[in-house]
């Protein structure tokens, strides 16, 4: 508890500064390929940087479709961000689950892999310029039914995510911030998120998932959000 109030208290209030350039209309961009099993929407852009996009339909897109060359600039320029990311300097260190913190906007950063259980806390300032940059070292992984959530009128598109090797989303997870992995990005069955989704160095796999580059993100949105994804599988077990 004392860790979490000096988090609070002490971490330096960061403004939005790392941008994703022509890649932030992109839900979902990767290098190689995407694959999606169920009713994903992706509320922007889809893309890779190779030739292969499946499963739409039945998945759905809000905006255009780039494979090949078309993904070429906007990959290039996510990677820009993503090095940005970790090259920022004074970030607080964290160890542990994320879950269960609750953190001021800021730069963080986990030496190796870092997991969300339960719900983390983004509290911001009540500036529409307030930012959260994680730097982790390796993996990031989601527990099934995991939260991250924003308070303080934090908005999603001021969080990212620089992920040294793959993300994952679990199960039922509701997320907040954009997803820069180097490797795979995966999010599994109804997992949400708000923000974009960007596999570096690999390839994006979806299954019945909502990604949004729309909303705000507040936790009421994403419990909508999962019960229309409900609603959805309920309805379509009838047919």
């Amino acid at each position: 508890m004392l860790f979490l109030f000096a988090v609070l208290s002490f971490a330096t209030f960061t403004s939005a500064q790392i941008t994703l350039g022509t890649a932030a209309s992109f839900g979902v961009l990767s290098l190689s390929s995407v694959t999606n099993t169920g009713p994903t929407v992706i509320n922007g852009d889809l893309g890779t940087g190779g030739s292969s996009i499946t499963g739409f339909p039945p998945g759905t897109y809000k905006g255009t479709e780039a494979t090949s060359s078309e993904a070429t600039t906007p990959l290039n320029d996510a990677q820009t961000a993503y090095n940005e990311l970790a090259g920022l300097k004074g970030a607080t260190e964290l160890t542990g689950n994320l879950g269960g913190m609750t953190l001021a906007p800021g730069t963080y950063s986990y030496g190796s892999s870092a997991a969300v259980t339960g719900t983390l806390t983004l509290a911001g300032t009540g500036s529409a310029s307030d930012a959260w940059y994680f730097q982790i070292g390796s993996s990031l992984i989601t527990a099934s039914g995991s939260s991250v959530v924003l308070t303080g009128g934090g908005l999603a598109c001021n969080v990212f995510w620089q992920v040294g090797s793959s993300a994952t989303l679990g199960t039922g997870s509701l997320f907040q911030g954009n997803i820069l992995a180097t490797a795979s990005v995966t999010l599994n069955t109804q997992a949400v998120s708000n923000g974009g989704v960007f596999a570096l160095g690999a390839t994006v796999t979806l299954d019945s998932n909502i990604v949004n580059l729309d909303f705000i993100g507040s936790d009421n949105d994403f419990n909508l959000v999962r019960i229309l994804l409900d609603h959805y599988h309920v309805v379509k077990s009838y047919n």
